[in-house]
């Protein structure tokens, strides 16, 4: 689903709207796992929140779009004076987001789902034929210059053709056996479709086709998208072992009082925990700048808030590599990686 943009949510503040008409702003119907978090996020990076809770009562309600209290923690920890009343909007993003990403995948969220290679219906069955092999296609929509789908040509339609007697031509080679689907529609029910014709058109919200997603895509997209999530997987569970060893609960509770353990904290609540020397000196790598360790985690705590939405965009190269060298990093501190060697 669209985000709408950050001046968007921000011109919010202050309005009363009803719950539904909130939700329709992301373009969402109803509050489930994907909608909730979603808005959630966008709100707390606004710095806003909604009174009452936008996640409960009736869609009719009207809720009030107020700043964050962001003192709301601070005054019950002011018997206090560590570092326990810091409060980053940032760390309730992370709670509402969750371990895994809590939006559905769509079809959309395909970079293949909005690039199409086409023909038109008055170009040659020869010019249709030589662009699948240069491009090693298996598959050529055949759409018209004012956008009109005609039918797909695929080399299994090509050797119909030629099977059955009839001309060589591409009018003849062009086949109804399809399926189009809409680029807002889930991804999960549409995998069955793609693995019996290995390929589906996709369907942009003004009817023509924008995309086409085939089992090839589907598999390299799976890599690009998956390795992230196991990557960051692997460093928070290494970081939790690392920082388990050597905090216990009344560090914790210096960060936050109602936390009890490391396995509890969010990513910048790992920060705040290791930003106090003493207890970066008590940590015990004397080898690893404390700074930049500090950057280097306040990098990757970003990066993990960007994938665990779908809908967010594909992460450049140097941030996989930030994600790579800082698992590479941890795993030499991992007090569990010699003994076991897996993640």
């Amino acid at each position: 689903m669209p985000t709408p943009d950050e001046a968007t949510v921000k011109g919010l503040e202050g309005s009363a709207l009803s719950i539904r008409r909130l939700l329709s702003l992301w373009d969402y119907r109803i509050r489930d796992h994907a909608s909730v978090p979603q808005v959630r996020l966008d709100l707390t990076n606004a710095g806003l929140d909604t009174v009452p809770d936008f996640a409960v009562g009736a869609l009719d309600d009207e809720v009030t779009i107020v700043p964050i209290a962001r003192d709301r923690d601070a005054a019950a920890d002011t018997d206090d004076g560590d570092d326990a009343t810091e409060q980053d909007p940032a760390d309730d993003s992370e709670e509402a987001v969750g371990v895994f990403p809590q939006a559905a995948m769509r079809v959309h969220d395909l970079p293949c789902a909005h690039r199409v290679a086409a023909i038109t219906p008055d170009e040659p069955l020869s010019a249709a034929m030589g662009r699948m092999a240069e491009h090693g296609y298996s598959q050529l929509p055949v759409i018209d210059t004012s956008g009109t789908l005609h039918g797909v040509v695929t080399w299994a339609s090509i050797v119909h053709m030629h099977a059955t007697g009839r001309t060589t031509c591409l009018a003849n080679a062009i086949t109804t056996e399809y399926e189009i689907v809409n680029a807002s529609a889930h991804l999960l029910p549409v995998l069955p479709a793609i693995r019996a014709h290995e390929f589906v058109l996709v369907r942009a919200a003004d009817g023509q086709v924008c995309g086409i997603v085939t089992s090839a895509d589907l598999a390299g997209e799976f890599g690009t998208v998956a390795r992230p999530f196991f990557t960051l997987g692997e460093i928070e569970r290494r970081l939790r072992r690392c920082l388990g060893r050597v905090y216990d609960e009344s560090d914790i509770q210096k960060v936050h009082k109602k936390k009890n353990s490391v396995d509890e904290m969010m990513f910048g609540e790992y920060i705040r925990l290791l930003k106090d020397e003493g207890r970066w000196d008590k940590l015990g790598w004397p080898l690893v700048d404390q700074d930049h360790f500090l950057g280097l985690l306040n990098r990757v705590k970003d990066v993990r808030n960007t994938v665990m939405h779908f809908n967010a965009p594909s992460l450049r190269a140097e941030q996989l590599v930030l994600l790579d060298s800082f698992v590479a990093m941890l795993r030499q501190y991992d007090p569990d990686y010699g003994a076991t060697n897996r993640g």
